[in-house]
């Protein structure tokens, strides 16, 4: 083996190393790197949009992660909000004073016993007061168990707040540098890989996008329309805060598991407690038919024509299966994951078919 042979082996193994002691020093920024990712997708449509308007990649990739910025603060601000003016309602109409709930108790009891048989009734209260007995330890077992857990995250969370903080910024510029040179940045790793392999690298990229653009622009974009439907649905019924609670529709879109019903039914159920029949059934068909059926079978559809197809029980397991074993930062490592694997698989298929 000549000398020149020996200084490529050598300087090969020694970039090696520093690209594993690179990657060990990165490590805990990886999550921080693939929210990047997934966020440029979500940004991409609003980035093209200010830069048909603007023609300058800068101010379009500043403008769009400041909209972002200011959407999240005013949803933070309008929750609080609402918290404290339900909380000051609450307080001073003695809603959840002892006479209040003593009044409801007597009522509930006058009513039981003018239309439940007295025989019926007795038997109801005395298993009701023995299973009250039986039960009256869980409250205080619950909360011994609940405060301490509690105790701990918000302690952690607090100590954490420096580190959250720097992957904040991190994220932050990230996203900006991706949004301006992200193709470049591509182009250029491309043209490191020997020119004979460049072709399946290319067309692995390509399904990688695509497989993106559906797994996060159009999975986002879907649950982003579904909560604006929500909140306008929700103000024309006049059921309070529905811009929150059009939110809290997105939010729950994203779920797979879970989705509008989770919402829109608990509210058609306290409109029917209360009396409100015509609203009940109303919000029922809107939950239905503009919250699920439209979303998923036109909306969707229209918004994936153009990108990959990607079977519906991949999309589920994708968002689902990652939450259970690293908790909700896996809604942004699952389908990041499971959208690269399918990429490769499908690059490889393509490649062997010689298509």
């Amino acid at each position: 083996m000549n000398l020149g042979r020996r200084f490529d082996i050598g300087a090969g193994i020694f970039v090696f190393l520093i690209i594993l002691l690179t990657l060990y020093l990165t490590l805990n920024f990886l999550t921080t790197i693939l929210l990047s990712v997934v966020l440029v997708f979500l940004l991409k449509p609003l980035y093209a949009l200010f830069f048909r308007l603007t023609k300058r990649k800068q101010i379009s990739s500043f403008l769009s992660i400041m909209l972002v910025f200011i959407l999240i603060l005013s949803l933070i601000l309008g929750i609080t909000s609402a918290l404290l003016v339900e909380l000051s309602y609450l307080q001073s109409s003695g809603a959840i004073s002892d006479v209040e709930i003593d009044k409801t108790i007597n009522e509930i009891d006058a009513w039981s016993k003018s239309f439940i048989p007295a025989w019926l009734y007795n038997s109801i209260i005395e298993i009701a007061l023995r299973y009250a007995q039986e039960i009256s330890d869980i409250p205080i077992a619950f909360a011994t168990w609940v405060f301490p857990i509690l105790q701990r995250e918000l302690t952690a969370f607090g100590s954490n707040l420096p580190i959250l903080f720097a992957h904040l910024i991190v994220v932050v510029f990230f996203t900006y540098y991706l949004l301006i040179d992200g193709k470049v940045f591509i182009d250029q790793a491309v043209d490191l890989v020997p020119q004979e392999k460049q072709g399946i690298v290319r067309r692995f990229l390509d399904e990688l996008y695509s497989i993106y653009h559906t797994l996060f622009t159009v999975y986002f974009s879907t649950s982003m329309l579904s909560g604006v439907m929500a909140a306008i649905g929700f103000s024309l019924l006049g059921i309070p805060y529905p811009f929150l609670m059009g939110v809290v529709v997105a939010v729950f879109t994203l779920l797979p598991l879970l989705g509008p019903p989770f919402v829109f039914i608990p509210i058609a159920v306290y409109y029917l407690i209360v009396g409100d029949l015509f609203r009940c059934l109303i919000l029922l068909v809107f939950g239905t038919v503009v919250l699920m059926v439209i979303p998923e079978n036109v909306i969707r559809p229209h918004l994936a024509m153009m990108s990959s197809r990607i079977h519906p029980i991949l999309t589920l397991l994708a968002y689902t299966a990652p939450i259970f074993v690293i908790g909700i930062i896996g809604v942004i490592v699952g389908p990041t994951l499971y959208g690269f694997l399918l990429a490769v698989y499908r690059s490889i298929n393509a490649e062997r078919k010689g298509l």
